[in-house]
């Protein structure tokens, strides 16, 4: 979905900022008026108890008039911010902080029964709501009366107010910390992922040239670098699929552009029966060429979609490369080419996959015997060293410039040089025989100089492994 990944974030932040709302300006003056009205209570509670055991039991002990009482009681309830009352056991007000004259003030008497009292309203003595603690007076085993204290409810809702100001204030803080908490993890998160998804999308319709221009130093400039990479990669395989197509079509058309010219030419006669034997000549020869550019492409697809399966007995090294040399037989007459065996030993045991390696030693000679001058020389070099068979072939011809050896690998890849001479070759000999050597696990060099000539080397294990 477009824009998901922000739509996302925005919502989070916007539902952060509502429950944050929500609790601040809903739950949080109720939790606070709650939280203040229990420790009001409790600081009431013990005040009127200090106040009753100082002041009260005096007066109930004919030691104290109640006007001196109330003219004691009074600093102390203007300190405290309270009203004090002196009930008497049957409920009739005989004093109040709050009144310089002692109204007939009663008060019912189911009153007297509880201790606390949330938000009470007491019409005879004020107009808003108390908050009222009542404690009785006990004097000489019986209760004589009632103290109680009083808060107006109009002081824990000012507090409320107080702190809920204070709560916005940090409410405001927080609200800028999830701002700016906003804006970091899309910067550090979100633009790069719609950085990525952006290269992303390009890469998947084709377009290999979007860079990604951002740079941070965590795991996100990895996954840059390897999406980079990617499409670095992604853009040589889109190359390397046109330059196979290139190749394909141009090996394919040669030969049936010859296969084609000649075959027509025999049928209307173009070419008169005495001739003809020459020309059908190169149509099998052109016909060969096509069957093995294919049976290459066979191959290497079998090696892409399967892997290389190996089938690895002990076989002569040596054997294997006289059967090849015999093959090119009427090749190297043809080109008046020679090649000489070289044998260190009569027979030096490898175990390896016999027919690939064959296909090996074949496509190197086939290689040198294709770029050596016409009366040249190929030497074929076998030894054994340690646990290791080494095989060399070595011609005489053209030779590979160095700008191109690194490249001789590669499928199709026909060095300009190749291209002027000859023509009639696929550029999937040396791949193939890379492939191989590679699935062995085994090594294959080359050494080459332009107008010189050029040496593969190769290894194969000599020594049986064990457990086989």
């Amino acid at each position: 979905m477009k824009g998901g990944l922000f739509r996302k974030l925005v919502l989070l932040y916007l539902l952060l900022i509502s429950v944050l709302f929500f609790i601040v300006n809903t739950l949080g003056p109720d939790y606070m008026k709650k939280q203040l009205i229990d420790e009001k209570e409790q600081e009431l509670y013990h005040e009127t108890g200090f106040i009753a055991q100082r002041y009260v039991e005096p007066y109930y002990d004919n030691r104290m008039t109640v006007d001196l009482l109330m003219e004691s009681l009074k600093p102390v309830a203007k300190h405290r911010e309270i009203r004090i009352l002196i009930v008497s056991a049957w409920g009739r007000v005989v004093g109040d902080t709050a009144s310089a004259s002692q109204n007939e003030v009663t008060i019912n008497g189911d009153f007297f029964s509880e201790t606390f009292h949330r938000e009470v309203l007491l019409p005879e003595l004020s107009s808003q709501k108390q908050l009222v603690v009542v404690v009785p007076i006990n004097y000489n085993y019986s209760t004589r009366g009632y103290l109680c204290t009083m808060y107006g409810m109009d002081g824990i809702m000012k507090e409320v107010d107080r702190r809920v100001n204070e709560l916005n204030f940090y409410y405001l803080i927080v609200l800028a910390l999830l701002t700016i908490g906003f804006c970091a993890v899309y910067i550090l998160f979100v633009y790069p992922a719609k950085k990525l998804i952006k290269v992303a999308k390009a890469y998947s319709e084709g377009d290999f040239n979007t860079k990604i221009n951002i740079r941070s130093n965590d795991e996100y400039q990895l996954l840059f670098e390897r999406i980079g990479y990617m499409g670095d990669a992604m853009s040589r395989f889109d190359e390397y699929q046109r330059k196979i197509i290139s190749n394909i079509s141009h090996d394919f058309r040669s030969p049936l552009t010859s296969i084609k010219g000649y075959t027509e030419a025999i049928k209307d006669g173009t070419i008169p029966p005495e001739q003809q034997d020459k020309y059908l000549d190169t149509v099998l020869f052109e016909v060969e060429r096509l069957t093995k550019l294919t049976t290459n492409l066979l191959t290497l697809n079998t090696f892409d979609q399967k892997g290389m399966i190996l089938q690895k007995t002990k076989f002569d090294i040596n054997m294997v490369i006289k059967n090849v040399a015999r093959s090119f037989e009427g090749t190297c007459k043809k080109k008046q080419i020679l090649i000489q065996l070289i044998f260190a030993e009569s027979e030096i045991e490898v175990y390896a996959d016999r027919g690939k390696i064959e296909q090996v030693i074949y496509n190197l000679v086939d290689n040198a015997i294709k770029f050596s001058h016409a009366e040249g020389e190929i030497r074929i070099f076998s030894e054994s060293k340690g646990h290791k068979a080494i095989v060399s072939i070595q011609d005489e011809g053209i030779g590979i410039d160095k700008r191109d050896i690194a490249k001789i690998w590669d499928r199709f890849y026909k060095t300009d040089t190749s291209r002027g001479k000859d023509k009639k070759g696929t550029g999937l000999g040396l791949s193939i025989v890379k492939e191989i050597m590679v699935a062995h696990g085994e090594n294959i060099n080359v050494i080459s100089t332009t107008g010189v000539g050029t040496e593969f080397i190769l290894t194969l294990p000599q020594v049986e492994p064990k457990n086989v």
